[in-house]
């Protein structure tokens, strides 16, 4: 009984202690949040001075014949898979950080000032979170966990997200110019013209089938096999129990046949693009993103620059002391 009156008493002291250092804690958070406050006050000369100037570089972001539009598309890729293709759109997009505008037009087939208007291009995967076929959610974070077997990347599309300044007929090029930009990848144009000469090999070698099955239908048709015999009331009997039929072997061929005629009319290039960019219905930089975004910033700038010229006395200080006691 001692015993298990003392363990009740150590769990009550640890209790008690937690409890007073949580207290502490947020009594101490108070006091810091009253001092900041406070210093804020003090310092609001210099703090509202930044945030002026925020306020002043927002609205100049935001001025009318600056504003940014973002646009997004789903690509499909015929050949390769999204890896390859996503690293082909971080180059391109490389160009557009680098502002190397000269690069941009030769790649995507632009002129000078369609070139200055594109400031970004990217592409996110598509995750699959059933591994079901079924595209699911874009990626836009980088969240994908490879060792996760519940979900995965597909391989077979990409979303390609643009960011123009101002000149939204753009977006309609961007599809062929991306389309030029793939099919002058030497690795990619080499692969895509064997594809096609393959499939049309096929679509030959199948239609040649074709022809040879229907000529077997029409020999077991209408003309009578050499094996045939006549019974004495001069009906035909067949020595086979059961006529093949070749109706079923042809269809498939010819629907073959048309699934590779498709790929040789629509999908003849590495990729699709299953509608036009979809523009997003706000510019990313309007006024309202822009005044959150840059007064903030000042805001928090301003007040490093305070604490700074607040302090720097005491700094001050504290070296020559430190160096005197050296």
């Amino acid at each position: 009984m001692e015993n298990l009156d003392k363990n009740e008493v150590d769990l009550m002291d640890i209790l008690k202690i937690s409890l007073m250092y949580i207290v502490s804690f947020f009594k101490l958070l108070m006091r810091f949040g009253t001092w900041i406050l406070r210093f804020i006050y003090q310092q609001k000369i210099i703090i509202g001075a930044f945030m002026l100037l925020g306020l002043s570089y927002a609205l100049y972001e935001s001025r009318k014949g600056n504003l940014k539009h973002k646009a997004s598309i789903e690509m499909t890729i015929n050949m390769h898979d999204a890896y390859f293709f996503n690293s082909l759109v971080n180059t391109l997009d490389m160009y557009c950080q680098n502002e190397d505008k000269s690069l941009i037009g030769q790649s995507l087939n632009l002129t000078s000032d369609e070139a200055k208007d594109l400031l970004s291009i990217k592409s996110y995967y598509i995750i699959d979170e059933m591994v079901d076929g079924t595209p699911d959610k874009v990626d836009y974070d980088n969240r994908y966990n490879a060792m996760d077997t519940t979900c995965a990347r597909m391989k077979d599309r990409l979303i390609i997200e643009a960011i123009v300044k101002e000149n939204l007929p753009l977006f309609d090029k961007l599809p062929e110019a991306l389309h030029y930009y793939f099919s002058n990848n030497p690795t990619l144009k080499a692969e895509n013209e064997m594809r096609m000469k393959q499939i049309e090999e096929n679509i030959y070698s199948i239609s040649n089938e074709i022809i040879m099955l229907d000529s077997l239908r029409k020999l077991e048709y209408f003309k009578l096999p050499k094996n045939t015999n006549y019974g004495a009331d001069k009906t035909v009997i067949l020595n086979e129990k059961e006529k093949k039929l070749y109706h079923e072997d042809m269809l498939k061929l010819e629907s073959r046949i048309y699934d590779l005629q498709w790929m040789k009319e629509i999908n003849n290039k590495c990729v699709n693009f299953v509608s036009g960019f979809s523009l997003y219905p706000k510019a990313v930089n309007r006024v309202t993103q822009s005044v959150i975004k840059y007064v903030g910033m000042a805001f928090f700038l301003g007040l490093i620059i305070s604490l700074i010229l607040f302090s720097r006395k005491d700094v001050k200080e504290f070296l020559e002391n430190k160096n005197g006691d050296k």
